[in-house]
């Protein structure tokens, strides 16, 4: 059967199908007017900007140039979320040792901020690829809240499912991990059920795992190799509070390289599947 082509995010479909498989959008013939730029998911334009995956270095790369090029776009959307939480839990590190109860309700707190910045974030830098300008943020969180329940469903899920594989000898944890590393991306930027979404992610991830696996080892030696010397010049519990907020802060931001890379890697796979490679395996 002939594959048709989706406008959208350039996959690959079989004739019969009327919507995208992969995007949802309405399969129309290329002759037909596209739709306007207001009308369109925001990954449109941002896949032609990211190389296929072919290899660890066309997700890495184009991550790394991502965040040195938005720095500031980052740290914005970052700082507005995590600077007040980092500021209550350094006033409140001599409690935690003591009231339990304070100490959990601080790790859910910051769970629930990287939750937060994550759409936010995944939103920004994918309307700076498509525009090349970036929105403010009130408009990126906006988009955010609007995609948060689902989002804290498909975490949920996915975690849960990550640390019972883990308990089964580390191994299926790993790899049930790997099918899940595009679950933030699908959930913030296509309209898919929670359900829809894990399985798209596992179903995207088929074929390139160990590519992902691989590139995640070196995107894990990086932020190892910038957070040890962060660990010396500012250690996590130093005498002053205010360099605690700085740590903590800035740890952060470096924690929010893993959304860039899982957006990147979510629109490399796309632009690798849109080449005449079939969505079904």
């Amino acid at each position: 059967m002939t594959n048709v082509k989706c406008f959208n995010c350039h996959t690959t479909n079989f004739v019969s199908d009327e919507v995208c498989r992969f995007c949802g959008v309405e399969l129309l013939p290329y002759s037909e007017a596209l739709p306007s730029a207001d009308s369109r998911d925001p990954t449109a334009a941002a896949i032609d900007s990211i190389p296929p995956f072919d290899g660890v270095g066309d997700v890495l790369g184009p991550t790394l140039s991502l965040v040195v090029k938005n720095l500031w776009v980052i740290i914005k959307i970052v700082f507005v979320v995590v600077a007040p939480y980092q500021i209550f839990k350094a006033l409140s590190i001599g409690q935690i040792k003591t009231d339990w109860q304070l100490a959990i309700g601080l790790f859910f707190l910051g769970q629930l901020c990287g939750v937060l910045i994550a759409p936010a974030l995944i939103y920004a830098l994918t309307k700076v690829l498509e525009t090349g300008k970036a929105p403010g943020i009130g408009e990126s969180y906006g988009w955010g809240v609007s995609k948060l329940g689902k989002l804290i469903l498909c975490a949920a899920i996915a975690w849960v499912l990550e640390v019972l594989g883990t308990l089964l000898f580390i191994i299926p944890g790993i790899i049930i991990a790997l099918g899940f590393s595009l679950v933030y991306p699908i959930a913030v930027l296509e309209k898919h059920s929670v359900s829809e979404t894990l399985r798209r992610s596992r179903e995207m991830t088929r074929g390139y795992r160990l590519r992902i696996f691989g590139a995640g080892i070196v995107m894990f030696i990086i932020l190892a190799v910038i957070s040890i010397p962060l660990a010396f010049l500012l250690p996590e519990n130093g005498p002053v509070w205010q360099f605690n907020v700085l740590h903590g802060i800035i740890s952060d931001m470096l924690g929010q390289l893993t959304t860039v890379f899982a957006l990147v890697l979510y629109l490399s796979i796309l632009r690798a599947l849109g080449r005449g490679q079939s969505v079904i395996k």
